[in-house]
This record gives structure tokens, C-alpha cells and sequence, in this order.
């Protein structure tokens, strides 16, 4: 496991919690597999290097539970009940905020990591579970109570820009570009906007002279 997993789920409950949306158990787990599935897509390799499993809700790993078992009886993770009746489950919050920057390397992880928050953080835990079954490459291709194989994600690089050549000869080529500064000259020369005094009739200038007299 990554040594700084326990900042990392510190760091997911709080900026999740700070902007307005909750988070419980199987929301936190779902979104350290998104996390997972991102940073993959960028580097090669998950973060948390937890062992996924496709299981009966969807990614899985053993490792999560002792984590936040110990993040909770530390104190340093807390659960509540909502009072709203149709929810009978718990919800976490950190005790103290936690910034995003700590659990990563460098301001690129970070912008993984808030890229997936900020998609996701805000969301149900119904959408997300809709989206991990259907739409990871991971789950996609999963056997179920199998580990699931992260190589099936297709990484995106950004690539370099690269002109293409045109199939036109240099003399040619040549020639359109005096043609074309001949044409920006040429507009540049043109006289400039002229404005035109606009013509205004008898009742225009009754309705002016009512308003300055205040009859209006």
C-alpha cells in the first residue's frame, strides 16, 4: 500500500465534505477506485496500490476496511447519522481539513486527484456505482471475485502538435503569401469609418424639447 493513504482518505473526506457533498464508506472506497482508475490512465500504475477485486458492490479491496478502522478509532476520522430519516447510514467527516496537496508528489497528482473530486464528490453514491460497473475498463472487463486488471486502461497522453505539410511547391506557396499581404495592405489603406449624422424629424425634436422642460 502507498504510505500516504491514510492523508489521502483524510484529504477525500474533507474536500468532499468542505464543498458541499457527504461521503460514507462505500461513496469513500468508490472514489479511491475513480482515483485509482485516473492516476492509471495518467502514469501507468494506480496510487493507493490496494489489490482491487471486482466484488458484489463493485471494486473491492481487504485493505480499506483496518485503514479506516484505524483512521476512526484514532480520531482522526469521525461518523455521524443524518437526522433526515431516509438515511440510515453513517457519514464521515475529518476531524481536522486536510489538503489535497498532502498525500501527492507534485501539483499534476494533485490535479488528478481534484479533477476526479470535483467530478464525482458532489455525486450520489447510486451514479457512481452506476458509472464504475459500466463505464472503467477495469470493471468492463472484470471477473467477478477476480482481481481486476488495470492494463486494460487506455492512457492518454497529451501529444505534440505537428503540422502537416502542404502539398503545394515553394514558388507557389511563395506567391500566396505576397498575394495575401498585398490583400491586408490593401485594407489597411482604405479610409477609415466614417460617421454619418443621424437625421431626426419634427416629433423627435418636440419629444426632446417636452423632456428637457420636465413635461414628460
Amino acid at each position: 500500500m502507498n504510505p500516504t493513504l491514510a492523508e489521502l482518505i483524510l484529504a477525500v473526506v474533507s474536500y468532499v465534505t468542505e464543498h458541499g457533498g457527504y461521503i460514507t464508506k462505500t461513496k469513500l472506497l468508490k472514489l479511491l477506485y475513480l482515483f485509482d482508475v485516473e492516476f492509471y490512465r495518467a502514469y501507468g500504475r494506480t496510487f493507493t496500490q490496494f489489490r482491487w477485486k471486482y466484488f458484489h458492490l463493485g471494486p473491492w479491496t481487504r485493505e480499506f476496511d483496518p485503514l479506516l478502522n484505524g483512521l476512526l478509532s484514532q480520531g482522526e476520522l469521525a461518523e455521524h447519522t443524518s437526522e433526515r430519516s431516509e438515511f440510515d447510514t453513517k457519514f464521515l467527516r475529518a476531524t481536522e481539513s486536510v489538503d489535497l496537496r498532502k498525500p501527492v508528489a507534485n501539483y499534476k497528482e494533485e490535479a488528478v486527484l481534484k479533477i476526479v473530486l470535483d467530478t464525482w464528490g458532489n455525486r450520489t453514491t447510486g451514479e457512481i456505482l452506476d458509472y464504475v460497473y459500466f463505464r472503467t475498463e477495469p470493471m468492463e472487463y472484470g471477473v467477478r471475485n477476480e482481481n481486476l486488471d488495470f492494463s486494460k486502461i487506455a492512457q492518454q497522453l497529451p501529444g505534440f502538435y505537428k503540422r502537416t505539410p502542404s502539398d503545394k511547391a515553394p514558388g507557389e506557396i511563395k506567391a500566396l503569401r505576397r498575394q495575401f499581404g498585398q490583400q491586408i495592405t490593401g485594407r489597411l489603406a482604405q479610409p477609415g469609418f466614417q460617421f454619418t449624422p443621424p437625421e431626426y424629424d419634427e416629433e423627435f425634436r418636440t419629444a426632446i424639447e417636452k423632456l428637457e422642460a420636465g413635461d414628460l
